[in-house]
């Protein structure tokens, strides 16, 4: 008997299955196959009904294949297959079994010898796997999706007849501007209609266009390439990678390459309009830049403003100026950043994994001074959990902001040289960040000698509001983190200046101030100790109370005075002291804690939370303790 293979075929439920409810039946979108990995992807966006629970499959002899039907499901773009060469899986094929009900048939054909009967359908995070033989079957298979030294590669051991092709004409019309930066995304990752065999209309992510025999060279065919909602839509088959973004003048162009594709040669070298109205003069174009790489070029005033966001299921790729993402409320399709793990792999490269709730939607933008990748339709995170995971390991120093209207940024500051790639689970749940660090000159290293620490101003207390401006901190309910704290921080201040205490604050007003502007500014003003005010958040509803966090053992005097006067001044849980590695307490040279005044998240203490009453207790307990604190050491 032959030995099999260890295949997987992979299901992928479509990105928005969990943030949308799509018209009856499902639609399978596109049959994929992926030789670096020996994956094929099956990909469907689910009814609101979702898919059946049971898959199982039936056996058929001359030829040696098994097949299996998907209910409830139309196939977009026609009937598709795969053919393999040197695999004991010799060809998988999708059809419209039926109509009236709908019904998609899978039909796999195996060499003669192998033993079906080993086969098993199972479910992984919701996906349906066909698994062949004793392969060891993980949750947390990743693709790449970003490389800034990709491997190029060749892929010729699967052919590709389409058999029913299927013309699409892409709409030009103009959409307006949504009011939703992940409606914007949802709508532009949902292509144009087609009309099906059945003579129903249902929407479409790709259309199929491929010639008999297409050898697959590359891990990414590009056969959709249009615009839509004021950004550039790039669709196909595979999984899509792309490059780090890098821009040209004369005339201003920003570029991104995209390795291991192959693009159509009906769309090659095209020019689109941006903005068929008129309303910018910004034109792109896609071609193929290498044998197998892709190019994607877009004329324009302002390069800058252009990211790329990518799709859960790494298939689709807009490309739109940033500032057409704006106005937003995320509220049709939400998922919450939950746990991260870090593994060193070796000296110089590590790997941070992020999991999310639900498919999470995402733009990358590295330059050459770091790394920041946007999660748009992320909700919520939990602060502290994430400073643990972190804590010690390479991305310490990797901070994360709650910006209202986008989602969430992660930005870490990396040397030029540093070389990052980054992955996604083929749910989309999960995303996976390597950077391997790059080599120093040490030749060409200016010696730089240190400061001269200033020597601390006794009884000068630099006070610290947590966010501000684009950074608005935790967000509930309409209410802002950054408000709150700018409020409750300059009534500390005013208690202090009555009794006669210096004060200086790393913000007076609603402005951004990032994380080293505020250690900067308290090292310049050199006070006797650094107090930074927040408001404490969770995923679940239910925590509430009062934290106070330092790092420095130098520190935690101050940490245990000040808490003992929030505890003793405000009715509400004491959830203690704790020694967490937070930037500016930290970085800073003289004994600095941070505060928690309580959780945003619980509807109680937010209730509580915006009200001069309890504004003015804590803002008072907290300058008791500065103000007793100061005395002690005084005394000493």
């Amino acid at each position: 008997m032959k030995r099999i293979f260890f295949l997987i075929i992979l299901f992928i439920v479509f990105l928005f299955q969990t943030c949308a409810v799509f018209a009856e039946p499902s639609k399978v979108m596109s049959l994929n196959y992926d030789d670096n990995s020996a994956l094929v992807y099956l990909n469907i966006m689910e009814s609101s009904e979702g898919l059946q629970k049971e898959f199982k499959y039936s056996k058929l002899e001359n030829p040696n294949r098994i097949y299996f039907d998907i209910e409830n499901s139309v196939l977009i773009g026609g009937k598709q297959q795969l053919i393999f060469e040197k695999s004991n899986i010799k060809e998988i094929k999708l059809s419209q079994f039926t109509t009236n009900p709908d019904v998609v048939r899978a039909v796999i054909t195996f060499e003669e010898g192998v033993d079906t009967s080993k086969i098993k359908l199972i479910n992984v995070n919701g996906n349906i796997v066909v698994k062949c033989g004793k392969l060891a079957l993980t949750n947390d298979y990743f693709n790449p999706i970003y490389e800034e030294k990709a491997e190029n590669l060749t892929y010729s051991s699967v052919a590709v007849n389409s058999q029913v092709v299927q013309k699409v004409t892409i709409p030009q019309n103009t959409v307006n501007a949504s009011n939703s930066v992940i409606a914007d995304i949802q709508q532009a990752f949902e292509n144009s209609t087609l009309n099906n065999s059945d003579g129903k209309t249902y929407d479409s992510v790709v259309s199929i266009d491929l010639s008999s025999d297409l050898k697959l060279r590359t891990k990414y065919y590009i056969n959709g390439y249009y615009i839509k909602n004021g950004g550039l839509l790039v669709s196909g088959l595979g999984q899509i990678t792309a490059s780090k973004m890098f821009y040209l003048d004369s005339p201003k162009r920003v570029v991104i390459d995209m390795p291991n594709t192959f693009v159509d040669t009906k769309i090659r070298n095209k020019e689109l309009k941006i903005c068929p109205d008129g309303s910018c003069k910004d034109v792109a174009k896609i071609g193929q830049f290498e044998y197998n790489k892709a190019r994607l070029v877009v004329t324009t005033d302002k390069p800058e403003k252009y990211i790329p966001v990518f799709s859960a299921d790494a298939q689709s790729l807009l490309f739109i100026n940033a500032d057409k993402l704006k106005h937003t409320d995320l509220v049709n399709c939400v998922a919450n950043l939950g746990k991260g793990y870090v593994r060193k792999i070796d000296n110089k490269t590590n790997e941070l994994i992020l999991s999310f709730t639900n498919p999470v939607v995402h733009s990358i933008l590295r330059d050459d001074k770091g790394l920041n990748i946007y999660l748009f339709n992320v909700k919520s995170y939990n602060e502290l959990d994430l400073i643990k995971t972190l804590q010690n390991t390479y991305y310490k120093e990797l901070t994360f902001s709650l910006l209202p209207q986008i989602g969430v940024r992660a930005s870490m500051s990396l040397n030029e040289s540093d070389v990052v790639k980054i992955d996604q689970s083929v749910d989309g749940k999960a995303i996976k960040i390597t950077i391997t660090q790059g080599v120093v000159n040490v030749k060409d290293t200016p010696v730089v000698t240190a400061p001269v620490k200033k020597p601390s101003t006794k009884g000068k207390v630099v006070l610290d509001a947590g966010h501000g401006g684009s950074d608005y901190g935790a967000i509930r309910e309409g209410i802002n983190e950054k408000d709150i704290t700018l409020d409750v921080t300059q009534r500390v201040a005013s208690i202090l200046k009555s009794k006669g205490y210096k004060v200086a604050l790393t913000r007076v007003d609603d402005k951004y101030v990032s994380l080293q502007e505020r250690v900067e500014f308290s090292e310049n003003e050199a006070p006797e100790i650094f107090v930074s005010i927040h408001v404490n958040s969770a995923v679940a509803v239910e925590p509430k109370g009062i934290e106070t966090h330092y790092y420095h053992d130098y520190s935690k005097e101050l940490a245990k005075t000040v808490h003992a006067h929030l505890i003793k001044g405000i009715d509400t849980k004491d959830r203690g002291l704790f020694k967490s590695k937070f930037y500016v307490i930290n970085h800073t040279t003289v004994p600095a804690i941070l505060v928690e005044m309580g959780f945003i998240s619980n509807d109680e203490e937010r209730a509580a939370l915006v009200t001069d009453s309890r504004k003015q207790k804590t803002a008072k307990a907290i300058a008791e303790g500065i103000i007793e604190y100061i005395k002690s050491q005084q005394s000493k």
